[in-house]
């Protein structure tokens, strides 16, 4: 299911300032959205629930928590009454519930127009991003860039006001999987694990977290390899590059633990 953020700003909506929010439903789609004024917001969540007392499901979960304004919207439940609530953690570990809200059918078109250009009326609409301006758009241009941002990223635009948008790239956030090669053991040694020694050639370089080159090995005679402690200045995190017959098998990182 594709979640696609949609935003509503202005002070007209200071009234929905966290834990206040906004969900309407028009055309079979719910819309959720908030004003966040807590700059600290390291974690939020929008949940949904059939009964508005309990079996609340996350739906949503912001990738940028922080910002001042945000939502998203998804298909209208085939259910009577729908309720949202959101969770939300600030920098430090307090964290909240809002009260939940039900879905309030066709209440949209006045909020929709009070932040999306008029059509009708040709005017430029900036478009910013973290360099500057990024594009002067005619009203028109800017309604078929803002539907193609919606329709077909993850993306979002924060508006300012009517003629005032801050385009911010959707920045996955990374996920690591630990190497099948080169990994720490239970008692926190660095293991090589390398099964075709014998009829490959392998060179290992491991940097430290600046780039910067700590050591190498250029030669495996055997499969596996536990290397002490001793050959590290201190705990954390490296990065390694594993060649096979020189050439790339896998770029990745481990973690030391600090019990040296």
């Amino acid at each position: 299911m594709l979640l696609l953020v949609w935003l509503i700003v202005g002070a007209a909506y200071a009234q929905n300032t966290l834990p206040g929010f906004t969900v309407i439903e028009k055309n079979n789609r719910v819309f959720v959205s908030w004003v966040n004024p807590y700059e600290t917001c390291v974690q939020l969540n929008v949940q949904r629930s059939f009964d508005s007392i309990k079996n609340y499901r996350t739906v949503y979960s912001a990738a940028s928590p922080e910002l001042p304004q945000n939502g998203f919207n998804e298909p209208k439940q085939p259910y009577t009454k729908t309720y949202y609530r959101i969770f939300y953690v600030l920098n430090g570990g307090a964290y909240f519930f809002t009260p939940a809200q039900l879905t309030v059918p066709d209440a949209s078109k006045r909020m929709i127009n009070e932040t999306t250009p008029n059509v009708n009326e040709v005017k430029t609409v900036t478009v910013s991003n973290r360099n500057g301006t990024a594009a002067l758009l005619a009203t028109p241009q800017f309604l078929k860039f803002k539907d193609s941002i919606f329709r077909e990223t993850k993306d979002t635009l924060v508006a300012f006001n009517d003629s005032f948008f801050v385009f911010k790239p959707f920045v996955p956030k990374e996920v690591w999987k630990p190497s099948n090669f080169i990994y720490t053991n239970k008692e926190g040694y660095l293991t090589i694990n390398l099964p075709e020694a014998a009829i490959n050639k392998y060179h290992l370089k491991i940097y430290e977290e600046d780039g910067s080159l700590l050591f190498e090995i250029k030669r495996f005679k055997e499969q596996q390899l536990t290397l002490n402690k001793a050959n590290f200045v201190h705990a954390g995190w490296y990065t390694f590059e594993l060649l096979e017959n020189e050439k790339i098998l896998e770029k990745n990182k481990f973690y030391l633990s600090k019990d040296f």
